[in-house]
């Protein structure tokens, strides 16, 4: 994958949008009235007038027929707009099968290893990306002598129970993800969320908060103040922070982790 792929991600929806619409205009035509439209100016008006013949001037519409005439005008628009969809969805559909998003970084995978270390590549494969990702040093948070054990599928410690089913359901999905790793606002430790995933397929990276005891005032006043410093921050996109949440009597529903993880991460 690439940045591109965003690209062709709009296609397909503006692809869908057009045969969408061939359809309805498809509709229309199909119970669009018998002739077309022909307009003649006499003096300064206008008269409409229904060919239902190629070489003939066509039949006169009177006034009372207006609607006709606008069914009539309503058709022959609806034809050229037709032909011009089509085309489109044709064009659209030809580049898309033959445009290969991974094209570009195979040039540099096809390459030998000796060569591999003289070049620096222009795109990397997610492979290379993910691990670059991954590779970056950070100081974790750490645990307190006596804090509770949580352990992810990947043996990978946590701080709750809901943490291990976030975690391991990005395990599933094959999603990178680093635990508390720090951000930074103007280089001032904003927080350290519970998980900063990557969009392999965008390579975006998202900040995973559960606040999981929110029945606690304490506990919720404190997170209300850390979701606020990551709004106010001017160089924090806002819009990759994901959240979820539960109380004592309201669980972490897996349900949640799943549309969170399709929604932004997949």
């Amino acid at each position: 994958m690439n940045e591109y792929m965003p690209f062709i991600d709009d296609l397909e929806k503006l692809l869908k949008d057009i045969e969408k619409n061939i359809n309805v205009i498809n509709k229309r035509l199909a119970k669009a009235p018998e002739g077309s439209l022909r307009i003649s100016k006499r003096g300064n008006k206008y008269q409409y007038y229904n060919k239902t013949e190629q070489y003939h001037p066509g039949k006169y519409i009177p006034r009372k027929d207006d609607a006709l005439a606008a069914r009539l005008a309503q058709k022959d628009y609806d034809a050229r707009l037709l032909k011009v969809l089509e085309e489109q969805h044709r064009v659209i559909k030809q580049f898309r099968n033959r445009y290969d998003p991974n094209a570009a970084q195979q040039v540099y995978e096809m390459l030998s290893n000796q060569r591999k270390d003289l070049v620096t590549p222009l795109y990397t494969s997610d492979e290379a990306f993910i691990k670059e990702w991954q590779s970056v040093p950070y100081r974790k948070l750490g645990f307190k002598e006596g804090d509770q054990e949580h352990y992810t599928a990947k043996g990978e410690r946590v701080r709750s129970k809901s943490e291990v089913m976030i975690a391991d359901a990005l395990l599933r999905h094959n999603i990178p993800y680093r635990y508390e790793f720090p951000v930074y606002s103007h280089g001032v430790l904003i927080a350290a969320p519970d998980f900063n995933c990557l969009n392999v397929r965008l390579r975006k990276d998202y900040y995973w908060e559960h606040l999981g005891k929110l029945g606690d005032q304490d506990y919720a006043n404190k997170n209300v103040n850390k979701i606020e410093k990551y709004v106010l921050a001017d160089d924090f996109d806002a819009s990759r922070l994901i959240l979820t949440m539960e109380t004592d009597t309201h669980p972490l529903n897996t349900k949640v982790i799943e549309e969170q993880i399709r929604k932004y991460l997949l």
